[in-house]
This record gives structure tokens, C-alpha cells and sequence, in this order.
């Protein structure tokens, strides 16, 4: 479910790259849905590579592979990358070595608000930022390109598009909030925090 909801945030591209690829699942299956024609795949381990390889072989020379961290030179041209599965941290990181203008989808595993600082830094535009829920846990999915784009903090902390949440961002900040009761200060500003994003259902 949860590589199927991330494929189903991609256009149709030409040349389509993923960074930190592991086993590729979501290049793989963006090629069977027909998302694009030719892809670039990278990690920073040998041994994820050779899993990606395998997973990608029966689509030949359509595929490069690079061992590398961050984004590759080879994935200069590529349409869209893709970077999920690390830290909003780690994809801070990689996005601040890169320069060129490729769409985003990003999925930050955590500290998501580090990977939507970076983006505006980078001269990017957030076009969808949505919580989503996937065999019982919680998951982020970014989308931009490039534009200017200023987040408040609130922006930051809960999403570009928090006035609109949705219902797995509603589920996962009520349980937070059920967490946070009997706390003291700090989670008191917190809690408030919270419910002002839930208060945007009514």
C-alpha cells in the first residue's frame, strides 16, 4: 500500500531517478504502470545496488545504476527524483548538494519538517504534502517543483497544506495529543499546536 500511494503521486515522465533506491520496488513499479521510459538508480551501498539490479533486470539498458551518495551526476537530466525511506535529515543532506531543477516526491521517515525547509531553500514549491497511513503507520509524501515558496512554522511542523489535513494526519496528531495530556509546559504548547490543526476539519 504504502509504495503504491507514492507511485500514484508520479506523472508521467521520461527519465525518472530514485535516490537511496534499496530494492528499487518503486522504480520497478513505476515502470509496469508506465510512468516512464528510462530510469537512473542509486545507493550509497553495493549491496542494495545488487538488489536493485535484480529487481530491475528484466528491463535492461533502459536502467543505469549508480553507487553513490546523494544525487548523481547521471540523474541530471532525469524528470522527477525520487527520495524516500530516509530521515528528514539525510534528505536535507542530499538536497543541499543538488542544483538542478528536477521535480521532487519526497518521503521523509521522519523529522519532516527538515525536508520541507530544505526545499524552500532550494528554490522549491511545494505542490502536495500529505500525511497517509500504510499497514498501521503514518507516512509523509512530498511533491515540488521549482518556485518560491515561504512556509510559516506551523507550515513547517505539520505540512505546507495543514489547513486541509487529512484523515490519517487527524488520526496520528489525536493519538499525539492523547500522548501529550497531564504534560507540562512544553506539551501544553504542543497540545495547542494540535488542536488548532484539527480545528481546520470543522
Amino acid at each position: 500500500m504504502r509504495f503504491q500511494t507514492l507511485v500514484g503521486a508520479l506523472p508521467r515522465v521520461h527519465t525518472l531517478a530514485e535516490v537511496g533506491c534499496d530494492h528499487a520496488k518503486l522504480t520497478e513499479l513505476a515502470f509496469v504502470r508506465g510512468l516512464c521510459e528510462r530510469a537512473v538508480v542509486s545507493d550509497i551501498a553495493s549491496k542494495c545496488l545488487d538488489k536493485a539490479k535484480r529487481t530491475l533486470a528484466r528491463f535492461g539498458d533502459k536502467v543505469v545504476y549508480v553507487l553513490c551518495d546523494g544525487i548523481p551526476p547521471e540523474a541530471k537530466d532525469a524528470d522527477l527524483i525520487m527520495i524516500c525511506g530516509m530521515g528528514g535529515h539525510t534528505i536535507e543532506d542530499i538536497l543541499s548538494r543538488y542544483d538542478g531543477d528536477a521535480k521532487l516526491l519526497l518521503s521523509p521517515q521522519s523529522h519532516a519538517e527538515r525536508a520541507r525547509s530544505a526545499l524552500t531553500v532550494k528554490g522549491y514549491r511545494i505542490t502536495r504534502d500529505e500525511c497517509f497511513k500504510a499497514a498501521g503507520k503514518y507516512y509523509d509524501l512530498m511533491t515540488a517543483e521549482k518556485g518560491n515558496m515561504t512556509l510559516t512554522d506551523m507550515q513547517l511542523k505539520y505540512g505546507a497544506f495543514y489547513t486541509r489535513p487529512t484523515e490519517a494526519l487527524a488520526e496520528k496528531l489525536e493519538k499525539r495529543l492523547d500522548a501529550l495530556l497531564g504534560g507540562g509546559e512544553k506539551t501544553a504548547e504542543e497540545a495547542a499546536e494540535i488542536r488548532e490543526v484539527l480545528g481546520w476539519r470543522r
